[in-house]
């Protein structure tokens, strides 16, 4: 019963009354009013409306005729969700322990809604990884899980809970005792995963302009900052920074830049552990933002850094600009994490939008009904685009929120890339930091030429840190 109280217009007399009228003229329980007897006190009268469902001649049928009337008359209530999702758990039979579950059901409606509820999924369940699962609310997802057609129904739920209870944003205002209880009562279900890395190591290199760019061979000012964030995703904390007090120019920075990484013991001992995945983040002003950074070498066998880890770049004007309205940001970030089909299917998620001097204006117009675009190629490179075409671009990632971009360091052959990309067979575009990495490991060249490199700008909205120029007390300069 307390389920349908998620719907708050029920503890008002005219509203229910409103539902008993919806379900006195649907063919599923034509004249149930009838036998209702009216009660001004909420519990009482909703009470005698479930006995009346109870006892007529299909209360499942029934149950259906109050969730559709429910909806039909709030149905911007998520409780319409969650109400569907009680329906699916009572009829699933001797599928799923359904008291329990219908417990924990009510539990998890009364929180606060979780967001990207879709990343705490587990990997290749049967029929998830054809469904746009990015942008489902919890009850839509939980429902999808009951509803398989499986031998193993209750397994992947379990491993869902259990990743949802664990992931602080899920329970740090309830302690949800009885999901704690339910999972403990099926572990065996699902047993837990093996000890392994729970959070990634994220170091960002920033480049800072100290002189003009185009001043031949323009100074720069490195900062490095190193951050932990669960593996998966979500806001960063910040562990250490360091600002270098001398300057390099840029012809400096390929011998000089991966040294003053290692030179810093601190990094260099959180670079060891091994049980923290690592991404490279360099954070270039815009006209540094086609920069070969990935091949930095930080030890003596003389490896580039791209070969070793993740490396992407992301445009420091944009990191630092606090002003700008991050939703659309956020909201694109999520469709990364959509399973495709196949290799090719997830490719074909990456737009390619006409990029000649004349195309400028029009760029707003491609995007504006490309509600999903969360990945956009460049058959240009960025610092070769025509200056109107790249302050579109810009525009593109400022006010249109595209979070990723990706290009060849020369201009065309998108085909060519699409291909080298295919081969490591990313299921979705959340993986593309580890295909562009074993695509840089496949090349190998200590010299690769500009058509074997990649650039990846990989803007992670939770990977922002607005203190980044101000260490925490006690930390060196």
């Amino acid at each position: 019963m307390e389920i349908i109280f998620c719907f708050d217009q029920m503890y008002d007399f005219t509203f229910r009354q409103d539902v008993l009228r919806e379900m006195n003229t649907s063919p599923k329980t034509l004249g149930i009013k009838a036998g209702i007897r009216a009660d001004y006190t909420p519990n009482l009268h909703v009470r005698e409306i479930l006995r009346a469902i109870r006892t007529s001649l299909d209360p499942w049928t029934a149950l259906d005729s109050l969730a559709e009337a429910l909806e039909a008359l709030a149905p911007e209530r998520r409780a319409g969700e969650w109400l569907a999702l009680v329906l699916r758990v009572l009829k699933s039979g001797d599928d799923l322990p359904c008291s329990e579950l219908l417990q924990v059901i009510l539990e998890l409606s009364s929180i606060e809604e979780p967001t990207e509820p879709a990343r705490h999924l587990p990997e290749d369940v049967p029929g998830l990884r054809e469904r746009n699962t990015a942008g489902m609310n919890l009850p839509k997802i939980l429902d999808l899980l009951v509803s398989r057609i499986d031998d193993n129904l209750l397994g992947p739920l379990i491993v869902f809970l259990r990743a949802l209870g664990d992931h602080l944003e899920a329970t740090r205002k309830q302690s949800l005792p009885v999901l704690r209880r339910f999972l403990a009562s099926h572990a065996d279900r699902a047993p837990a995963p093996a000890a392994g890395p729970r959070e990634r190591l994220i170091v960002q290199i920033r480049l800072d302009e100290e002189s003009p760019p185009d001043t031949g061979d323009p100074l720069y000012r490195l900062i490095v900052a190193y951050y932990r964030q669960p593996l998966a995703g979500g806001q960063f904390r910040r562990v250490g920074r360091h600002r270098d007090k001398e300057m390099f120019t840029r012809s400096e920075l390929f011998a000089s830049g991966g040294g003053r990484l290692t030179a810093w013991e601190q990094l260099r001992l959180a670079l060891l552990d091994p049980n923290a995945p690592v991404r490279i983040e360099f954070l270039l002003p815009r006209s540094l933002l086609g920069y070969a950074a990935e091949l930095w070498s930080t030890g003596t066998a003389d490896r580039h850094l791209g070969q070793q880890h993740p490396v992407v770049v992301r445009q420091l004007e944009r990191y630092s600009d606090y002003n700008l309205d991050r939703s659309d940001w956020r909201k694109r970030w999520k469709y990364l994490g959509t399973h495709g089909a196949d290799p090719t299917e997830v490719l074909k998620r990456i737009g390619w939008p006409p990029l000649g001097p004349a195309d400028a204006a029009g760029l707003p117009d491609w995007i504006f009904d490309q509600h999903e675009l969360s990945c956009m190629g460049l058959d240009v490179p960025y610092e070769q685009l025509d200056p109107a075409m790249q302050r579109a671009v810009d525009d593109a990632m400022y006010l249109d929120g595209v979070p990723v971009l990706l290009w060849r360091r020369v201009a065309g052959g998108k085909e060519t890339l699409l291909k080298d990309l295919r081969k490591h067979e990313p299921t979705r575009l959340a993986e593309l930091p580890y295909t562009v990495l074993k695509h840089r490991k496949r090349v190998r060249d200590p010299t690769p030429p500009p058509d074997r490199t990649l650039t990846l700008v990989w803007d992670d909205p939770d990977c922002v840190d607005p203190d980044q120029d101000y260490p925490y007390e006690g930390m060196a300069e």
